[in-house]
Parts: C-alpha cells; sequence; structure tokens
C-alpha cells in the first residue's frame, strides 16, 4: 500500500502543504486520503478550519506505515546485495555533548570493518533525537536523559554522572571528589537551561541554597572547553563527554551529591522496527563502546 499522501498529509497537517511537498494539487491529495479511507474503513484525520488533525487510527497507522516503509528498504537491500544508492547509510542522531568525541570514536571502531558503509550523523537536542527515531527519519539515537525517553525503544541505558571539568593543575584538579559548594570561588561555564546537565545544575544549587559566579553559557562543548583549558573556569560534563584518546589537558572530577548521577545515556530504536541485521552490528558495536567507556 501506498503511504505517500497520508504521510505528508500527516507531517504536515494540511493538505495545501502535503501538496506543496508532492508538488500536486491539493485535491488530488484529498481524493487519495479519501480512497485510503474508503478502504480501511475508519476516518484518519479530522477536518478542522486550521487543517487536519489525525484521528487516533490515522496516528496509529503513521507508526506503522513508517515501519513498513523503513523494513521494506532493508529487505531491498539485502535482496539486492546492498548495490544501490543508501543501501547501507547508517543514520544517526546524537546531543551534542555525544557526538564531539564518543560517536566519532565509535564510527573509527565500526568504519575499517565495514568499509561499505555511509554514515549521516545529525546533532539535535533530546526530544528532536527521539521525534526522528520515532518518525523513521533516523535509524539510532544517542542521547542524555533525566528519564525514559517516551514513545521510542531504548535499546540500551546506563548513567552517566555529571563530573566538574577543569584544567590540569586547577587548584581542585587533585581533589578525589568534589561538594559543589566547594566550586563557589570559581568562575563557570554552563550549557543553556533546558539541557539535562544543567537540569541537574540547577536542582542542586536550589537544594543546596548556592549561588556561582556564571562566566559563559554556550551550547557548543569544544567552546566551552577551550575557555576551561585557559581559565580557572569549571565546566560540567559526562566522563564520555571528553576526548576519547591520551590527551590530559582536561581534568573531570566527581561530584558528591547523589543528584549529579540522575542522568543516563540512551540509545534509541524506533519502536516495533525490524532492524537489519547490518544496523543490529552497529548497535552492537554502539553499545560495545558504551560498555568499555563506562
Amino acid at each position: 500500500m501506498d503511504y505517500r499522501y497520508f504521510l505528508a498529509v500527516f507531517d504536515s497537517g494540511s493538505l495545501a502543504a502535503a501538496g506543496e511537498r508532492l508538488h500536486i494539487a491539493p485535491s488530488a491529495v484529498s481524493r487519495q486520503i479519501a480512497l485510503l479511507e474508503e478502504s480501511i474503513g475508519l476516518p484518519l484525520f479530522e477536518r478542522r478550519p486550521r487543517g487536519m488533525e489525525p484521528t487516533a487510527a490515522g496516528s496509529a497507522l503513521a507508526h506503522h506505515a513508517r515501519r513498513a516503509s523503513l523494513e521494506e528498504q532493508a529487505l531491498l537491500s539485502e535482496l539486492r546485495g546492498g548495490d544501490y544508492p543508501g543501501a547501507r547509510v547508517i543514520r544517526l542522531v546524537s546531543t551534542e555533548g555525544l557526538s564531539r568525541y564518543f560517536l566519532p570514536h565509535v564510527l573509527i571502531q565500526h568504519y575499517p570493518l565495514h568499509p561499505a558503509f555511509q554514515y549521516v550523523l545529525e546533532v539535535m537536542s533530546p526530544l528532536e533525537c527521539a521525534e526522528k527515531v520515532k518518525r523513521g527519519d533516523a535509524d539510532v539515537g544517542l542521547t542524555f536523559s533525566t528519564e525514559p525517553t517516551e514513545g521510542v525503544e531504548i535499546l540500551y541505558s546506563s548513567r552517566s554522572a555529571i563530573r566538574a571539568i577543569m584544567r590540569a593543575g586547577h587548584p581542585l584538579s587533585t581533589l578525589k571528589q568534589l561538594p559543589l559548594r566547594s566550586l563557589v570561588p570559581f568562575p563557570l561555564a554552563l550549557t543553556p537551561k533546558g539541557t539535562t546537565q544543567r537540569q541537574l545544575f540547577d536542582l542542586v544549587c536550589e537544594m543546596e541554597g548556592l549561588a556561582f559566579n556564571h562566566v559563559m553559557t554556550c551550547n557548543y562543548s569544544g567552546a566551552i572547553h577551550e575557555f576551561v583549558r585557559h581559565t580557572d573556569t569549571i565546566a560540567f560534563g559526562g566522563a564520555i563527554s571528553q576526548r576519547v584518546n591520551d590527551s590530559n589537558d582536561l581534568i573531570s572530577v566527581p561530584l558528591s551529591n547523589p543528584r549529579f548521577s540522575d542522568r543516563t545515556i540512551q540509545v534509541l530504536t524506533m519502536p516495533k522496527r525490524t532492524l537489519p541485521p547490518s544496523l543490529q552490528l552497529f548497535i552492537e558495536t554502539l553499545i560495545g563502546c558504551l560498555k568499555a567507556v563506562n
């Protein structure tokens, strides 16, 4: 069954937008939706002045249609021996802290064994990662989260405690563990509000009644780390977000408040999707690297 028209309306929310996406008249899209509803025997959308709102049946069919499309692509890939564009593309989405060092390290492990593969990596927020995976626009998501992610299948989850990150030689760098209060004399570089790191930091500050000299906010860990390397500023992050090599110019020290451990790394896929063997192998490599780091 061809779900192109249905998914175009589902994703865009209107016949006009779906027609523009498909380069056909909205009336033609409307006829295709009517035929599909007639064949199924159920309304898939509620027609409203501001657009088309999916019914419960429409939402369920959309999930099925996306899974069916991905599984058909995987089957064609196997039947054709992978000899066509896109057959061996792995589409990844990740949060910034995991994409800078860790995910390239995973690809370095996977690529020599599977040189015919191509990787497409997009960096975005945890919510955007989950939405991409849920819709079938990405094969695998890798995110930080402070709670179970809804609407996706979590193939693997492990704790990733937030630590204090500072330059080697910093006055606090030799300590085994730090109470957050001990950071008060030093300037801080933070990620924006809404990130898992910032959520837990703000929560502990409120719990302990602490205020800090906050000198930098940035959504790119590379800029934060470079600033920290050359000042006494302290940043935060998981050990996995630091360079995965022999570099020792940055030090990460555990924080004593247990709330800083209320964060996990999650590997996400589309629920109920039958994963092709090639993707399963990549996920095994990914999870193996996570276990090794932890």
